[in-house]
């Protein structure tokens, strides 16, 4: 499937909410949100775009089909304090019935680029240890483990734990 991947603006914010109820929906996801946790407004999805354009460590990527369907997301946002600048902590998703086709790669690399032209000098994520899937593609950008968060998520009625991953760039 074609797409593209581009940043979000805060025409996107309805659609945006639209894949993430979807996304949260999804049975056994790893992501540390329950059903019908998830409760943003369109004017909160605009909040959220609009503060990432602000900031200069900051970027809000979207991975989007030739019909403007969202196939895929990736936020990284940093702190606006001086000794904390240069880094930033992402997250990234893709819809289930489109992973397996590049699209983590392509909003990855997307990050990058920008991340060295915006002078981020290192990239921190969280991720559930069981998604080795995941794992294996922030491994193939070079991100490696730093650490794991034993119980980090309780989930399903389970403890899982998540790794601390990062990137220095």
């Amino acid at each position: 499937m074609a797409f593209a991947v581009r940043e979000a603006v805060p025409g996107d914010a309805a659609a945006m909410l639209r894949y993430a109820e979807t996304l949260f929906a999804e049975p056994g996801l790893d992501l540390p949100v329950a059903p019908g946790e998830f409760h943003l407004t369109i004017a909160d999805e605009e909040a959220v775009i609009a503060d990432h354009a602000l900031q200069p460590n900051a970027v809000f990527l979207l991975a989007v089909a030739g019909d403007g369907a969202i196939l895929g997301m990736l936020n990284c946002h940093g702190s606006a304090r001086r000794a904390l600048r240069h880094s930033c902590e992402m997250g990234i998703s893709v819809a289930k019935d489109h992973r397996g086709q590049g699209i983590g790669k392509a909003l990855m690399q997307a990050m990058l680029d920008w991340a060295r032209s915006a002078g981020v000098r290192r990239i921190e994520l969280k991720v559930y240890a069981r998604n080795d899937h995941a794992i294996h593609l922030y491994r193939s950008f070079g991100f490696a483990a730093e650490g794991r968060r034993r119980r980090a998520v309780h989930q399903d009625g389970e403890y899982l734990d998540d790794l601390v991953m990062s990137l220095l760039l």
